[in-house]
């Protein structure tokens, strides 16, 4: 009887323990917490949020697409095209328009830079010129066409207290008359458009991006502080023009010295928010949930029907080359335009709004407590798998309580700490039922060990998988290849197009790798890393990893003529390899992991493959990789010291042992044009060298010796010369 108290205070002890640290977490919300909460938030806004009614407002996004970038010209466009869209906006009866950019400095007026050119004697044409200027100045003649409806401009604030570029407007909010510390983001510097455009729009609104820990934008700020005074956001203030709203007045809370923000005021509406100034974006679907129209299309009048009739219009820009597009829920590319006209039409229908109260905290502290309650009652004294049973019915029914007040009430409340304890607590009394159980088995063990040798146990324990992937350190050779002129070739492609010529690159070339006993490190946008000799050991890992590279060369010439034949650009990649010492291992964090080499070999390794562009081909290895793989055939390209390092290493171009007699003598001849210059013979190299250029075409590496030649011949290195060419650069 008294044993089996103390089981029980101690169980009890240990579930109350539990709790409090559940709590403690949930509390201080680590980074790890955060980003799991997003993503049950993601799921909850994807798969159980009801449908919503239509807006009430005609929410129209003007896109600059790239259509308007082909037909009109490369951003950023004279302001002579924004006025003419503005006018024809007006024209098709759109009522409040919205610009997602910023004119933070003034157009120069092609008439205003020609006349300070002209002669004193000039007089005439300098008062021809003078009135032309006014018909060229394309910030007036924009100003004017803002003047002609309600415009709201962007701001963008900035945590620098020495930017302040262009005009920020006085804010048409409510101001703070109590002291006190509140929750709004703070900002001290910014960047507006000019003075010239702010005198006739009808309000300014900031355009930053909140973003949570993963890079996700969940979250919009309504209100943001600088230097002092509330401002709002486009969205909020494009929803005060549009609701002919004087001022924003923001709804306070005191509790002592701290203030907390419980929403906004704007007429006779209030908007919930968190204590940050924030609301959770309703976002309808994924991208183009809302109607666009190309800004070329309405510039050009072609627009047919009357989308525009009494239209809120967002103009914004999905171009990929713009650079505003965003990580949210519903899409990992998502235009920014459009989340500002998801929160504008949030603000349209306040009633049905999802928020996260200000009691959340002490909410989900009662869950807690209730959780641990039931589990402390249900998990006392029944079987493992009772206990799993009854653990995942409690989960099941915390996770639809949260599901439920989301989608009934509109109540979002983070779970992942309530399923969290749930998880924790039933895997600490599963665990500890199988205990108990086993207590009464070990005595039957002990009979069976017998038969089973510890030694054999042992040796089992140590080859097991887990200590294949410790830390280690080890001789092998390390790969590192890249696509040349990566940025030139991605710019002419779509990114569909890039990501499918990224995909037909990397699989076949992945397989050769794989087939010659390689593995694979990490892709990092078009390079790949590889190396040989682990896990599993490998004494040939030299040969494997250049017989790996001399066959994703091939395959690479192979491709470059599919992608020829598909209209793509071709492709070339250099590789550099290096052998030595090595620590390689299961690494990383306790979010990611990844098993990976690192060391000073491994960056001469992609050093190497840096160098390959430099000396203009397409394969480079160290003496060290040579070492390694003796039989192979090697042309001395250089002795090079590397960034960072004080040592100078040889670097060869291998090729094949069954290489054809002419690439033979082009590496025998090449060779001996090298030995000339190391032995500072540079007018006999200099003889060698045009010898070859005669009959070889390395015309990078050919014009790169006989420029150093040249200069070594004006210049004599002297007698403690080593031959080794410094890099500075990586």
């Amino acid at each position: 009887m008294v044993k089996g108290r103390q089981r029980f205070f101690s169980d009890l002890l240990l579930t109350l323990a539990v709790m409090v640290a559940v709590m403690l977490l949930q509390w201080q919300q680590p980074r790890w917490l955060e980003r799991l909460e997003g993503m049950a938030y993601d799921i909850k806004l994807l798969y159980f949020t009801p449908p919503r009614p239509a807006s009430p407002a005609n929410i129209q996004i003007v896109d600059i697409d790239e259509q308007s970038l082909q037909e009109i010209g490369r951003w950023p466009w004279p302001r002579k095209h924004l006025a003419a869209l503005v006018e024809q906006l007006t024209r098709y009866g759109a009522i409040v328009i919205s610009f997602d950019m910023m004119f933070s400095e003034p157009q120069q007026n092609p008439v205003a830079r020609i006349r300070p050119l002209l002669e004193d004697e000039d007089k005439a044409l300098d008062l021809r010129l003078a009135q032309l200027q006014p018909r060229v100045d394309d910030d007036s003649h924009f100003a004017a066409q803002i003047a002609n409806n309600d415009v709201v401009l962007a701001s963008l604030f900035q945590h620098d207290q020495t930017l302040a570029q262009g005009q920020i407007l006085p804010p048409q909010v409510r101001q703070l008359h109590t002291p006190g510390v509140h929750e709004l983001h703070r900002f001290a510097g910014f960047n507006a458009s000019i003075a010239k455009l702010n005198a006739r729009a009808q309000g300014q609104g900031f355009i930053n991006a909140i973003l949570d820990v993963d890079g996700i934008i969940r979250r919009a700020a309504l209100l943001s502080e600088y230097r002092g005074q509330l401002y709002p956001s486009l969205a909020l203030e494009t929803f005060r023009v549009y609701s002919f709203a004087e001022t924003i007045t923001p709804v306070w809370h005191k509790e002592q010295e701290q203030l907390f923000l419980s929403g906004i005021k704007l007429g006779q509406e209030v908007l919930a928010t968190d204590n940050s100034g924030q609301l959770l974006i309703p976002y309808k679907g994924p991208a183009r949930s809302y109607p666009y129209s190309s800004a070329s299309d309405v510039i050009r009048a072609r627009i047919p029907d009357q989308r525009f009739d009494g239209a809120v219009v967002f103009v914004g820009t999905s171009s990929v080359g713009m650079a505003d597009l965003r990580s949210t829920p519903v899409s990992l590319v998502y235009p920014g335009i459009e989340i500002h006209a998801s929160v504008f039409d949030a603000l349209t229908q306040p009633e049905q709004q999802v928020v996260q109260p200000h009691w959340w905290l002490a909410a989900n502290m009662l869950q807690l407590l209730i959780c641990t309650l039931l589990l402390t009652l249900l998990l006392l004294e029944i079987s493992p798998a009772l206990m799993a049973l009854s653990a995942g019915l409690i989960f099941a029914l915390a996770a639809l309580f949260n599901i439920a007040i989301w989608y009934y009430s509109g109540i979002h409340l983070p779970v992942i700490p309530v399923l969290c304890l749930v998880v924790i607590l039933s895997l600490l009394a599963i665990a500890r039922g199988f205990y108990r159980e086993n207590l009464q088995r070990r005595q039957v063990k002990a009979i069976f060990d017998q038969y089973v040798p510890p030694a054999h146990i042992d040796r089992l324990l140590e080859e097991s998988d887990a200590d294949a992937m410790a830390g280690e350190r080890k001789e092998l050779t390390v790969l590192f290849a890249d696509i040349r002129d990566f940025t030139r070739l991605s710019e002419s492609l779509s990114a569909n197009e890039l990501k499918k010529l990224l995909n037909a690159y990397f699989s076949p070339v992945t397989e050769q790798i794989f087939q010659h006993q390689g593995t694979i490190d990490k892709y990092v946008g078009d390079m790949v890393m590889a190396f040989w000799g682990a896990p599993l050991s490998d004494k040939a890992h030299g040969p494997h990893a250049l017989d790996a590279a001399f066959a994703m060369l091939r395959v690479t010439e192979s491709l470059s003529k599919a992608f020829a034949a598909k209209g793509w650009p071709e492709i070339n990649i250099g590789i550099g390899l290096n052998s030595g010492e090595m620590n390689v291992g299961d690494m990383g964090s306790s979010f990611r992991r990844a098993y990976t080499v690192l060391g000073d070999a491994v960056n001469l390794g992609s050093r190497l493959e840096g160098l390959t562009k430099y000396y203009g081909l397409n394969l480079l290895v160290s003496e060290f990789t040579k070492s390694s793989a003796p039989h192979y055939l090697y042309q001395i390209i250089d002795k090079v010291r590397v960034k960072g390092k004080a040592h100078a290493i040889t670097i060869y171009r291998p090729f094949p042992p069954d290489s054809e007699p002419g690439i033979i003598n082009q590496l025998e001849a090449f060779n001996r044009v090298f030995a000339l210059y190391r032995q500072q013979a540079f007018t006999k190299a200099l003889t060698a060298l045009d010898e070859i250029i005669r009959v070889y075409d390395d015309k990078v590496l050919h014009d790169l010796y006989r420029q150093r030649i040249h200069y070594f011949i004006d210049h004599p290195p002297g007698e403690n010369w080593d031959g080794a060419y410094t890099h500075t650069s990586k």
